[in-house]
């Protein structure tokens, strides 16, 4: 059985800390996408991917809520 305070750092992991995380890596890709060297772009793509996988992460996770 998973504690009551083990799951509550899970939840706020999930539903505090990767929307915030979000939100910088898109102002990063932003920031990165201005920039004329190829590196650059690299580092938006990358930059652009932890950004979605942060902002998907809740939504999947109330979905997967929804259907238990």
């Amino acid at each position: 059985m998973i504690s009551g305070g083990t799951t509550m750092a899970a939840l706020g992991l999930v539903f505090i800390l990767l929307p915030c995380l979000s939100i910088i890596a898109f102002t990063g890709f932003a920031a990165c996408r201005a920039q004329r060297p190829r590196v650059f772009k690299l580092l938006a793509a990358l930059c652009l991917s932890a950004g979605l996988v942060c902002a998907l992460v809740p939504v999947g996770t109330v979905t997967w809520f929804l259907f238990l």
